[in-house]
């Protein structure tokens, strides 16, 4: 009887991850695969794909979180546990705090919202209003600032050096890896129209990524990916992408919801479907 071996676990994978956007059959509620190691716990997650041992190099040592990150749906997840996480790795944090301007045109000056209420709005698009960071954190641009020095929207940085207005961080992965940049406060602009005001944010444009929202890992690799799916996939295609991010599968540990059994949510659109060449 032929052992089945690690190998033969990825190959099952590859061929499972490719069924799941372009089969009608993989739309709903699935099972995962047995070679794909699950869990209810999200202390294991964090243990596994963050380990204490880990945690406590961060700070001299910039690589440490170069191959591992934690996957969420959407960001009040990611948010959730880039606190507890920062919370976990040793040292003092420091607290950034944002210089908000609302643009008052046509606005009555008993509309302009408190500047409490401003440092509190938490958008996708926008550093958070007040940034708690630690030297050896990982954090994520999310602007481009100098695409020809490697700083552009998605980079990675291990931060090295906490200053009074800016940060220090060495470059995760790509051709700039290990380099060492600067990153300056700059000025924002909110760009949400439900808001019912416009206002500028002036922060530092980063934002933890122990965690970060599967959208945003597109065209990222890693060798120990956890995911967190307490929240579901909302789109076409979302499941996939997390779960293709990992280089191996035996690095990969999906957390669910304990009411769920053990079964994850997969969306595939008809609509995608029926573009596809037969």
């Amino acid at each position: 009887m032929r052992v089945r071996t690690a190998d033969d676990d990825n190959r099952r994978f590859v061929e499972w991850q490719r069924s799941l956007s372009y089969k009608k059959e993989m739309d709903g509620i699935i099972e995962l695969p047995d070679y794909i190691s699950q869990t209810e716990d999200i202390q294991r997650l964090y243990n596994e794909i963050f380990p204490p041992a880990l945690l406590q190099r961060a700070a001299s040592d910039f690589e440490t979180f170069r191959s591992s990150a934690i996957l969420a749906c959407h960001n009040a997840s990611v948010n959730e546990v880039n606190a507890i996480l920062l919370g976990q790795l040793p040292g003092s944090a420091r607290e950034y705090a944002s210089v908000n301007i609302v643009d008052t045109d046509g606005m009555d000056q008993m509309q302009i919202p408190a500047d409490e209420v401003l440092q509190a709005i938490d958008l996708s698009s926008l550093p958070p209003g007040k940034l708690m960071l630690k030297v050896g954190a990982p954090v994520i641009l999310i602007r481009n600032i100098a695409p020809d020095q490697g700083l552009c929207n998605g980079t990675r940085l291990a931060v090295t050096a906490l200053r009074k207005y800016t940060i220090v961080g060495r470059i995760l992965g790509g051709a700039f890896h290990g380099q060492e940049r600067v990153i300056p406060r700059i000025k924002l602009h909110s760009n949400d129209e439900a808001l019912g005001f416009r206002f500028s944010r002036t922060q530092i444009p980063v934002r933890l990524c122990f965690a970060m929202t599967i959208n945003k890992a597109q065209g990222q690799s890693f060798e120990h990916v956890g995911l967190d799916l307490r929240t579901s996939v909302f789109s076409h295609g979302q499941f996939y992408v997390a779960v293709s991010r990992v280089t191996d599968v035996h690095n990969l540990l999906v957390l669910y919801r304990p009411e769920s059994g053990g079964k994850v949510q997969n969306i595939v659109y008809p609509e995608v479907l029926l573009t596809l060449p037969e």
